[in-house]
């Protein structure tokens, strides 16, 4: 084998690793979806509890209305990452589905939610759980599937407890279940850059 030979086989095998390090970061920079919505939710579900809890405002759903902030992160943040992305892989596209058949069965539960008498909390959970898990299972990140599991625990738990322990147990299941995994993701992905 001659010298070019080998420097082309060299130069083959680093683009090739390139390549799997640009996917690779598409889908682990999705870290800020989780941080987006965990604290969008666990920002909700408490702010939601303490109106319900300790005050005599009328609305304390309204609390949700937060979502929208979150809505339009993630929509900013999608297209920005979208628009930077160099390489597209399956994964990426596997990603992409699981959590636009999240976002479809979301809206159907919203849509019905008075023929759940408004109960939708566990069904969130159970939903999100399966997105989280799955997501893990694609990026092979013990941490997601871990928070997955947790969702569908805490799910269980509020099948059992009353509409305001559920606010409290989705608060802390998405903490445990977005933000940690979201925040270590978010960590790998900063070492792996530097």
């Amino acid at each position: 084998m001659t010298n070019k030979e080998k420097l082309q086989k060299e130069e083959s095998f680093d683009l090739i690793t390139e390549m799997i390090n640009r996917a690779k970061g598409n889908i682990q920079s999705g870290y800020i979806f989780f941080l987006i919505w965990g604290w969008i939710i666990a920002i909700a579900s408490l702010l939601n509890y303490i109106l319900l809890e300790f005050t005599n405002y009328e609305h304390p759903e309204k609390a949700w209305f937060i979502i929208i902030i979150g809505i339009i992160l993630s929509a900013w943040y999608g297209y920005k990452i979208g628009k930077n992305a160099k390489v597209h892989t399956y994964a990426d596209k596997i990603y992409g589905q699981i959590w636009f058949v999240f976002f479809v069965n979301y809206i159907i539960v919203l849509v019905f939610m008075k023929v759940l008498n408004y109960n939708i909390t566990p069904l969130i959970l159970l939903l999100a759980g399966g997105s989280t898990y799955l997501s893990g299972i694609v990026i092979k990140f013990k941490p997601l599937i871990i928070g997955g599991l947790v969702l569908w625990g805490a799910a269980i738990i509020c099948f059992l407890v009353p509409g305001e322990m559920q606010l409290l147990v989705s608060a802390i299941s998405i903490i445990l279940g977005y933000l940690v995994p979201g925040y270590i993701l978010k960590s790998r992905n900063n070492s792996q850059n530097v």
